[in-house]
């Protein structure tokens, strides 16, 4: 990749990755919604799964236990690896145009849910979870998205907002390495993919420091008020990517 093809989608993961170190969350939806305007989706999503991991290690950098919610993440975790083995195969099976039709109508809905500030009680049941799980399992790990969809049934499960971001990175960092290798297994990874990737890694790492200083300064309020913002606006451009894609 050189300098010239690099710019377009090294602006894309740095604004993705300081996203992620303000909210924990977002930087596939993020990084999906520019990346898959940019590159295919078979080369943007492994690269995009690469990075998510190794940001979702940075969050976890320090490991708190008492800050996850175990009942939620064993949950997510059980169903959500199902679905992370399934959906490779579901994103090589389809076309690239198809596949970027359906990696933006999967960026539109998580974005829509993630802007429920009190997602409904019945959203919480274990059922639920489980489908949520195994369903957010084949986005992510198929089409890098879906991520949100997690978030709103641990709101709706009542799990305390202080548990919510490393409960999420414990999911996201499992889902994302199987993902991962069930595509690196499988030899579904692009030619080149490391040449492509790690310079683009290198831009995400030292983009996510920034936005993790601005989330240590931010209150409660102002963090909620930001991620609402922003899933608004990613959401609307979801839906018009979509739209014009599709005509």
């Amino acid at each position: 990749m050189t300098i010239s093809e690099l710019i377009l989608p090294g602006l894309v993961v740095a604004i993705a990755a300081l996203f992620r170190g303000v909210t924990g969350f977002g930087f596939a939806l993020l990084a999906a919604l520019g990346l898959s305007a940019i590159l295919p989706p078979q080369t943007a999503t492994p690269i995009i799964l690469l990075i998510d991991i190794t940001l979702t290690f940075l969050i976890l950098r320090d490991f708190d236990r008492s800050k996850i919610d175990w009942r939620a993440c064993s949950i997510l975790l059980f169903f959500g690896l199902i679905g992370a083995v399934i959906g490779p195969y579901v994103a090589v099976s389809l076309d690239d145009q198809t596949a970027r039709i359906a990696t933006n109508c999967a960026i539109a809905i998580a974005a829509i849910v993630a802007m429920l500030h009190h997602p409904p009680r019945w959203m919480g049941h274990f059922v639920i979870g489980a489908v949520l799980a195994c369903f957010v399992g084949i986005l992510m790990s198929g089409f890098a998205v879906g991520g949100p969809l997690a978030a709103a049934w641990l709101l709706a499960g009542g799990t305390q907002d202080n548990r919510i971001r490393n409960t999420l990175a414990v999911y996201f960092g499992a889902v994302d390495i199987l993902g991962f290798a069930t595509r690196a297994g499988a030899g579904m990874l692009p030619d080149g993919f490391l040449m492509m990737a790690l310079p683009l890694l290198g831009i995400a790492v030292l983009s996510y420091f920034p936005g993790e200083k601005i989330y240590r300064q931010m209150t409660a309020t102002m963090w909620r008020r930001v991620c609402a913002i922003s899933l608004m606006l990613i959401a609307f451009f979801g839906i018009t990517q979509t739209i014009l894609i599709s005509i």
